[in-house]
This record gives structure tokens, sequence and C-alpha cells, in this order.
């Protein structure tokens, strides 16, 4: 079987597992559970620029704010069904929002060890990759947009290996290796129409390691596609094509204290690129373009237990690259309700020194953003 199916027949495949299940529920002994989670947040900028696609001086709802359902379903000891659907902002254009499938794999576990999934799953770059729409599951308001820019494209269509064990000393050890396609939106400034989406062949593998109070993961994951161009630089482009290769690599760590934890992570990214084709109209005049380059970032995120269920923070965040470069400072608290909501509340500033188009509209050099942003988040089961 090819792991890299379309999602038509991964959700095919899913619904059918899961229906049949349902339907002889009493004869299979089936247990299913159907969960969700929710965030709704308010927030208001001192920029007309957008930033973070959404924020400037009028305010919004969009960022963060999203509703997820999922359902999850036990076919037998070792075989499970999982499709979790949200209704969020639209990832290829800035306005409008969408009813988007996140997960839809099925799982075989043979034994408390290993484990393997076929379908929709996430790409497992940082900490925390599985959790990441849920908002209730960690302290800050808004993840770090130096580091988790990029974490709306996780999305990975194909089959995962992973292994797990306990060593004599009580650490808890994991090994993952993935294969499979990821859709990439490429956000333009100021564009009306569906964003360009480029589908990459993927392939990685993350280690882990988790202690008493601490955990550290390393992901290295190989990207590449190879596709047609009609055009360069607005110009026509006859027989135009464009390889790109990308190597992605993030360093994970957390430590916990009694009331503090320090969290930290680095990422790079590794660019190559060919582009070759023939320019049009007038005489024809082949070109070639080979650009490589490098991107940067990391997050230090300190957090500070109050009265044991609730929490303040501060983090630091950077981002480097060839073309972008930006700092930003955040403060912030969450005050959990119960068990399952929270009310969080955030104060971030924001140097863009050059222009980012994936977050921002800006394209003026050393602007600086701040904002304020509150939100309720939830789960239920």
């Amino acid at each position: 079987m090819n792991p890299v199916l379309t999602l038509h027949q991964l959700l095919k495949a899913a619904a059918l597992a899961m229906g049949l299940a349902l339907a002889h529920g009493p004869a299979m002994a089936v247990d299913y559970s159907l969960s969700g989670f929710g965030t709704v947040q308010y927030t208001q900028g001192d920029n007309e620029r957008k930033y973070l696609r959404f924020v400037d001086e009028d305010g919004t709802f969009k960022v963060n704010s999203i509703l997820g359902a999922q359902l999850d379903v036990q076919l037998s000891d070792e075989i499970s069904a999982t499709v979790q659907y949200v209704v969020a902002p639209k990832q290829r254009r800035d306005e409008g929002v969408e009813f988007d499938n996140r997960w839809a794999f099925l799982k075989f576990k043979p034994n408390d060890n290993w484990h393997f999934k076929l379908g929709r799953q996430r790409l497992n770059l940082y900490l925390d990759s599985e959790n990441l729409d849920v908002g209730h599951t960690f302290v800050p308001a808004n993840l770090n947009p130096e580091l988790y820019y990029d974490a709306g494209v996780l999305a990975t269509d194909g089959f995962s290996a992973n292994y797990n064990f306990e060593d004599t000393a009580g650490r808890y050890w994991s090994v993952q290796a993935i294969t499979g396609k990821q859709d990439i939106v490429q956000r333009l400034t100021n564009f009306r129409g569906d964003f360009p989406q480029n589908s990459f062949e993927v392939n990685g593998i993350v280690l882990g390691v988790e202690g008493g109070n601490y955990r550290i993961q390393i992901a290295h994951h190989g990207v590449e596609v190879d596709r047609q161009v009609s055009q360069f630089n607005g110009t026509a482009v006859i027989d135009g094509r464009i390889d790109i290769t990308g190597r992605l690599t993030n360093l994970g760590a957390e430590y916990s204290w009694t009331n503090y934890t320090l969290r930290s992570e680095l990422s790079l990214t590794e660019i190559a690129a060919t582009g070759s084709g023939f320019l049009a109209p007038g005489t024809p005049r082949q070109f070639v373009v080979e650009p490589k380059y490098e991107e940067y970032g990391g997050n230090i995120l300190l957090i500070r237990k109050v009265f044991e269920k609730h929490a303040v923070y501060g983090s630091y965040g950077r981002f480097i690259s060839e073309f972008d470069d930006q700092y930003s400072f955040a403060v912030g608290g969450k005050y959990n309700l119960s068990p399952s909501d929270s009310i969080k509340l955030e104060l971030q500033h924001v140097v863009e020194k050059s222009n980012r188009p994936q977050l921002s509209d800006n394209q003026i050099p050393n602007t600086t953003f701040n904002f304020l942003s509150v939100s309720y988040n939830w789960v239920w089961q």
C-alpha cells in the first residue's frame, strides 16, 4: 500500500472503519468517545498594518479562535481510528472561516512499545505538536511567533512508526519515523484570492526523552517539492520548473522546579531551490536560479505557578533569516477556572526589523507592534 494517500482516501477509509464499528458495536465490543475543545480570543493592536494575519488597531476575534471536535473509536484491542474537525479561520486566505479536517488516521498498537499510524496526523516538530490547537493545554495566550509561525502547516498525510520504552533509571524514551505528504500555504500580502499551496514530500525522525522533571526532544525532517511554474517575477515562462528541498530541525527542552518551569525551543530551516525555464514573449531566453538560505528561530519561556493552579509568565523570541528579522517580548497569565477551562491575558511587544509576509502586511523596516490578547479556553469529553 502506498503510504502517501489523498485526503479523500484517508477520510473514506477512516469513515468506513468507524461506520462498520459503530454499526456492529455490540458484536465487536467497540468503544468510542467524543471530545472537543475551543478558544475564543480577542486581540487588540495599535498599528494600522496587520500582524499575525489579522491584528490591527480595529481589533479581531480571529487570532487563535477555534472550535474542534474529535471522535475516537477503539475497533479492537490493537486497532483504533481517530477523526478531528475544526471550525477556524481559513488557512488559504485571510477572509472567512472553514470547516477543516486536522486528524484522520488509523492506529495499530500491537504492544505497549510499538504503535503505527496511517492517515492525516501532525508532524511532530515541536514539543507539543499534537495539542497546539488546544489552547487550554498550555500557558501562553499566543504561541511565540518567532518559532511557531509555521505551526499551521504540520498536517501530514502518511505513515508513522513509533517506539516507546522506559529505561532502568525510569526515563521514558520515544522514537518516531514518518513519511508522507503535506500541503504548505504561501501567504501573500494584500492578495484577494486563495493563496498558493505547494505539496511537499516529507520524511523525518524524532527522538525524545522524559524524566521526572524534564523532557528533551530533537526533530529532523526533510521536505521536497518539484512542480511546474508559469511565471517568473511577473514574466510568463515556458517549460518552467522549480525544485525545492528543505531540512527542518527543532530542539526543545523543558525543566520544572516546584514553582517554576523553564522552556526553550530552537529551530533551523535550510532551503535550497532550483528554478529553470524560458522567458516569453519575444525571443525565448533560458534562465536558471539557485537560491539557498537558512532561517533561525528561538524562544525562551519562564512560567511561575501562582496558588498552585494558576500561572504567570514571560517570554522572549528571536527570528533571523536572509529576508526576515524580528524579535518579541511577552508577559501574561493564565487563570484556571476549573480543570477544563481557563482565561488568559497577554501583552506582547514585537519589532519587525524587516518584512515577514507569512505573518504581517508590514513593509516598513523596524516597525513596532503592541497588542493585548484576552481568551477563554476550554476542553470537554
